[in-house]
């Protein structure tokens, strides 16, 4: 071996030997100085160098922890009463998987005794519910039909798994989101079992949803509705679903008509509901959020910091 490698290998034990005794043996600077005949200030440029080369990697593990002062510029951004921004890394299951959680801590912590909870279904809504560990005794409500897809991120599977952990009244809705036409539309909303659940839409204090995006397109819902209600809702500027409900730029209704043929709460309904908790991951959804919370439907938002930051890129620009 050439003296100029031993020479290398040398340096880089020395600082490997320098940074494990400051950073792992907690030892001063001072301390290290001493025990290596070396001055202190030498001792500190060695650590700059040893983090500067590689030799020392420092990880923050702050994944699935909220960050209280992101989360303080969105809700004041977008208005809301409520904002909760988490620090989230990893693939996209497990991105929603730590928003998921900050979410069901939130509920649990929040939702109060003989509350009526509304939910929806997709699968931020199932990484929360999943992850609950308790709720105080409450009405859980499924807000809307199913659609077909993983039976595992169905509404009927959400609300099962809420009301477990709440202990009270469930009310599932056994019907598809979407018919044909009005007039069926109507008929499975009369029929008795139905029915029971969509009488409780006015009582509902506390709802939680997913948010669709249609541009992107992160959302099943343009996947599961005919093709030409697909087509009428792009024309006319969909951006957004919520609870079924499909909603343009502005945070209007794009498409009246289909809304009559859902099994789903209304967006009158929805606006009534006094907390509403949306739960998002995904920079994408940026768009899709913004028009939400530009219609008043959401009061309360819980997103990964890739969407935070995508939400108010526009505004720090």
């Amino acid at each position: 071996m050439s003296s100029r490698l031993r020479g290398a290998e040398t340096d880089r034990a020395l600082l490997a030997k320098v940074a494990r005794s400051y950073y792992l043996d907690a030892g001063s600077k001072v301390e290290i100085a001493d025990s290596l005949g070396i001055s202190r200030f030498r001792v500190a440029r060695l650590l700059e160098r040893a983090l500067a080369e590689g030799v020392v990697q420092i990880t923050i593990n702050d994944d699935g922890l909220d960050d209280p002062v992101l989360s303080a510029e969105l809700g004041e951004y977008l208005g809301l009463d409520e904002c909760l921004v988490v620090r989230c890394y990893g693939d996209p299951d497990q991105v929603r998987a730590q928003v998921g959680g900050a979410a069901a801590s939130l509920l649990s912590a929040t939702l109060g005794e003989d509350e009526v909870l509304g939910l929806t279904w997709g699968r931020t809504l199932t990484a929360t519910t999943s992850q609950l560990t308790s709720l105080p005794r409450c009405t859980v409500v499924q807000l809307t039909g199913s659609v077909s897809g993983e039976l595992g991120s169905s509404p009927i599977e959400i609300v099962r798994q809420a009301s477990q952990r709440a202990g009270g009244a469930v009310y599932p809705i056994f019907s598809p989101l979407f018919v044909d036409d009005a007039l069926t539309a109507e008929s499975l909303r009369q029929h008795p079992g139905i029915k029971l659940a969509l009488d409780f839409f006015d009582e509902v204090t506390t709802a939680v949803m997913s948010v669709g995006s249609w541009d992107p397109q992160i959302s099943q819902v343009p996947e599961v509705i005919p093709e030409a209600d697909v087509r009428r809702a792009r024309e006319r500027g969909c951006v957004a679903d919520i609870a079924g409900i499909l909603i343009g730029a502005d945070g209007k209704l794009v498409d009246p008509a289909f809304q009559e043929r859902c099994v789903s709460i209304s967006y009158a309904q929805l606006d009534a509901i006094p907390r509403v908790i949306a739960v998002a991951s995904d920079a994408g959804k940026a768009d899709a959020i913004r028009a939400v919370t530009c219609a008043g439907l959401v009061s309360s938002l819980v997103v990964d910091h890739g969407l935070a930051e995508a939400l108010l890129a526009g505004e720090r620009a």
